[in-house]
């Protein structure tokens, strides 16, 4: 189990730890609500009913603690890369498919203030929130990669393409699409289009085969 520590490197107990989960939820509540531009620590404080002093105990600043809330998001899409780990020969194929996309979007809009702006600011060339990215979808663009290879070595897929490339695409679209979802919707597409639609692309770019 990771220790938790303050920004002194004291290594943090029980209550203190609390306390630290409460900032993280209201900074994750006010991200919600308004630009992390706007975000002060003591709107943060407020929210949580304690003191600057307290917050600055845990996090050297707002960006700090976002980048926690980020780290954490990457954890929660971790079980969804069991799906990468099964054979998608068949009948099986589609159904991973869909249950990968399905999951995909869930994690986006449980955790979408968060997502954009990890990506944002990694774009922006924040090296902690780049790295922070890479590790996040790592697992992922193995799993991909390696599925796409697979296919290439079984004649499915042709070999002209690269294949992290590929898997490169898939990850920047299912993003950049789920990260859009509001507007889409405004426009008239329902999630299970968006779904269905999603599920149909990977499955025919990893196995090649139609939907």
């Amino acid at each position: 189990m990771t220790q938790v520590t303050a920004t002194d490197g004291r290594v943090i107990g029980s209550r203190a730890t609390i306390t630290r989960v409460r900032l993280l939820e209201a900074t994750a509540k006010l991200l919600n609500e308004n630009s992390a531009l706007d975000l002060k620590v003591i709107d943060i404080t407020r929210e949580a009913n304690t003191s600057p002093a307290t917050f600055y105990q845990y996090f050297t600043d707002v960006s700090d603690a976002i980048l926690d809330l980020a780290y954490q998001a990457g954890e929660d899409s971790l079980p969804m890369l069991v799906h990468l780990d099964q054979s998608w020969d068949g009948e099986a194929g589609k159904e991973h498919a869909v249950a990968f996309t399905t999951e995909f979007i869930a994690h986006w809009q449980a955790h979408s203030s968060i997502l954009r702006l990890r990506n944002l600011r990694a774009e922006e060339g924040d090296t902690k929130f780049r790295d922070l990215r890479g590790e996040a979808i790592k697992p992922f663009m193995k799993g991909l990669t390696s599925k796409i290879a697979a296919g290439q070595a079984d004649g499915r897929i042709s070999a002209h393409i690269n294949a992290y490339a590929t898997a490169a695409a898939i990850m920047a679209m299912l993003e950049r699409l789920v990260a859009y979802l509001p507007e889409f919707n405004r426009r008239g597409v329902q999630p299970n289009d968006m779904v269905e639609t999603l599920s149909c692309l990977i499955l025919q770019i990893l196995t090649g085969e139609k939907c």
